[in-house]
């Protein structure tokens, strides 16, 4: 019995740590591409890096990364760490995820959000501003242009609002926990079907 007791704490302790546990993950899927460090975001080409942090002015002083909370007025500043960068073209373009793999078929145009066509940044740091209407899902890419004339597209992905897949870890973990519960209740408590039989055997 002790050791049904013990086992149950422990998967409950396990299901509370990754209901509740702050999400710490790369961004733009796996690979180097972009990853998340705090509130700002780096877009990575190879070992060299791009940051970006946003802000809601209008709402909080708050700094974001991947998890912008509500839609409206949005300002996202791009700090360009590598000093090379600062002589080549860079396009950015945001566009509403669409779920399915980006390839080079994609039509980007609809499903574009904001459009900056490449230009060099010669002060290391730009801002845009974007008044996002809606909540969901979007994709950043940033485009770079080598001095060879080849271009190198990295991506980052962030919410806006709250979506029903912002609810998935805590819907996954109260599953989980109701699950461990019930398990645990129904091997403390044999069935009483077996109750008359036992009589009647006596």
């Amino acid at each position: 019995m002790m050791n049904w007791r013990s086992l149950a704490a422990a998967f409950f302790g396990l299901a509370l740590s990754l209901s509740f546990a702050p999400q710490t993950r790369a961004e733009g899927g796996a690979g180097p591409e972009a990853m998340s460090m705090g509130n700002m975001c780096m877009v990575m080409f190879g070992y060299d890096m791009i940051h970006i942090t946003a802000f809601q002015p209008d709402k909080s002083r708050s700094e974001y990364c991947d998890e912008i909370p509500t839609t409206g007025r949005t300002i996202m500043v791009f700090d360009l760490e590598t000093p090379a960068f600062r002589d080549l073209p860079l396009e950015l373009r945001i566009i509403r995820d669409p779920v399915t793999p980006i390839t080079k078929d994609t039509d980007l145009d609809s499903l574009t959000e904001l459009h900056i066509p490449a230009k060099k940044y010669m002060k290391g740091t730009f801002s845009l501003e974007h008044n996002f209407a809606a909540n969901g899902h979007y994709i950043g890419l940033v485009t770079l242009t080598r001095e060879n004339g080849e271009q190198q597209t990295e991506q980052f992905r962030f919410r806006v609002g709250e979506t029903l897949w912002a609810w998935v870890p805590q819907i996954a973990g109260t599953i989980l926990i109701a699950g461990m519960v019930f398990v645990y209740w129904k091997h403390t408590h044999p069935s009483s079907k077996k109750k008359p039989a036992e009589t009647v055997a006596s």
